[in-house]
């Protein structure tokens, strides 16, 4: 009999051929070999994706494809519905792994904790991709901003998953959650890499957007998290305490402050023309 993998490595996908082979080739350097990988490609993909998995099982990677990808939130919990393995890690496709992490996450998960943080290093090409690079070493440790991607199966199970109908936050809901039950959270030393690529202004402002559509849901589900996570003064307080950057890397301390301020914006307008057009709820009457 076959013995299920310690770890399932889950990756939603969505044309990102180029991205994923960076992925699973860092995955594959790893020094832990107890694990599989589930990529789950979005069903509106047209690249070469599946050649590109096919290409690492020939490699000696354990790793399966599905083609059940309707959003990022259904994406995880459907491949998580796929894995074998006791502990899920829920990756992106821009993100690639350090040497020790896979093996760390096992080792944490095994008898000290139910879910780990595992902290990102930014990078990219362009000014806004190093600002987002900068905003996110004023988080590290931020318990309110970062979310666990990695927690034991049955923890995720009896929690019931990524929420499908999260577009806001889906991962902090998660997060929310496993802490609010009583599970115990931890946190790795070592880290992954998240490619911002050619991350441009006009992209995260129109993510932002994308964000609204489930606002409402996180912030009557979470409501003190929600209104923690729309107070521009709480981000400002963070750069505020990172000042030191300023010295060090005044342009993108600059540029930080804008994209967030834009963020903000675009968020709350956003947020405004929703509440204001969306559909009346319907009167239920005795």
């Amino acid at each position: 009999m076959t013995r299920n993998p310690a770890l399932s490595v889950i990756v939603p996908a969505f044309n990102s051929a180029v991205l994923l082979r960076e992925l699973l080739t860092s995955l594959l350097a790893s020094t832990c070999r107890d694990f599989e990988v589930i990529v789950n490609d979005d069903v509106r993909s047209a690249d070469d994706t599946p050649q590109v998995v096919a290409g690492f099982r020939e490699r000696g990677l354990a790793i399966r494809y599905l083609k059940e990808n309707r959003s990022m939130a259904q994406g995880r919990r459907r491949g998580a519905q796929e894995a074998a393995g006791d502990i899920l890690l829920h990756l992106d496709t821009d993100m690639t792994v350090t040497p020790g992490l896979l093996g760390e996450c096992a080792e944490l998960l095994a008898d000290r904790y139910d879910a780990v943080v595992i902290p990102e290093e930014s990078f990219g090409t362009t000014f806004w991709a190093r600002c987002k690079w900068l905003e996110k070493k004023c988080y590290d440790g931020v318990e309110q901003i970062e979310s666990l991607r990695c927690v034991r199966h049955d923890v995720y199970d009896k929690l019931g998953g990524h929420d499908d109908r999260m577009v806001f936050s889906e991962d902090k809901d998660l997060d929310l959650r496993v802490r609010a039950a009583g599970h115990r959270v931890g946190r790795t030393r070592n880290f992954l890499y998240h490619n911002e690529g050619e991350l441009r202004l006009s992209r995260t402002l129109r993510k932002k957007l994308g964000y609204v559509a489930s606002a409402d849901l996180f912030a009557e589900r979470h409501p003190e998290a929600f209104r923690w996570q729309v107070n521009i003064l709480h981000r400002f307080a963070l750069y505020l305490r990172n000042a030191r950057y300023l010295r060090t890397h005044p342009l993108l301390y600059g540029g930080m402050w804008l994209m967030k301020a834009g963020e903000f914006g675009f968020g709350a307008i956003g947020l405004l023309r929703r509440r204001l057009f969306a559909p009346a709820r319907p009167v239920v009457r005795a």
